[in-house]
């Protein structure tokens, strides 16, 4: 049956005739389809094309893309990532301040009572000036008197001197001896002079 008017193409105006593409045309757009980069979904909306002979798309007529992503809401039960804008938004990373239940004690009477438990076997008020004394006398007590000292350093050297006799070897080390036994001689006498003073 012919198509009853010349004005109107067949199928209406809301359907177009459908083209006929010879296989010449099928195999030229198969070779370039395989030699273009093109997406396994481009591919198939061609191949649909062909198979239903609708009009080729224009190269330049792509869908616009929307460049401004809609902002999307995630529910709080929802699976979904969230970004860490959304996760402080919410109010995540917003910390209680610590209020401590225990009551504040002063740490410097605490280490002073500790202290004088350890030192007096109790808590008692110690004056710093009875701690001074304290520790004068200690000092004063540890303190070896220097005489004492050079008196022993002295004898030590003299009996040095006399094992050395014995091995056959003083002669090498006797002036060296006399030497320090002298300089302990002349500091014992200013030891001596200042205590006079």
């Amino acid at each position: 049956m012919e198509w009853p008017s010349k004005n109107i193409p067949q199928g209406g105006i809301l359907h177009p005739a459908k083209a006929s593409y010879s296989p010449e045309t099928h195999q030229f757009l198969k070779v370039l389809m395989d030699e273009s980069k093109l997406s396994m979904m481009q591919r198939k909306q061609i191949n649909y094309i062909l198979r239903n002979g609708e009009p080729l798309p224009v190269p330049g007529a792509r869908p616009k893309k929307n460049t401004k992503i809609p902002k999307v809401t995630i529910r709080p039960g929802s699976s979904r990532r969230r970004s860490k804008e959304d996760i402080v938004n919410s109010g995540a990373y917003e910390r209680e301040t610590y209020r401590s239940n225990v009551p504040l004690m002063d740490r410097e009477r605490e280490k002073d009572k500790l202290a004088n438990k350890m030192a007096y076997n109790d808590d008692v008020k110690v004056s710093k000036s009875r701690i001074l004394k304290k520790v004068e006398k200690e000092e004063v007590a540890l303190e070896p008197n220097r005489f004492d000292q050079l008196v022993e350093e002295i004898r030590e050297r003299e009996e040095w001197i006399k094992e050395m006799e014995k091995l056959g070897q003083a002669d090498k080390y006797r002036l060296i001896i006399e030497q320090q036994i002298q300089d302990k001689v002349r500091e014992m006498q200013r030891l001596q002079i200042s205590q006079d003073l």
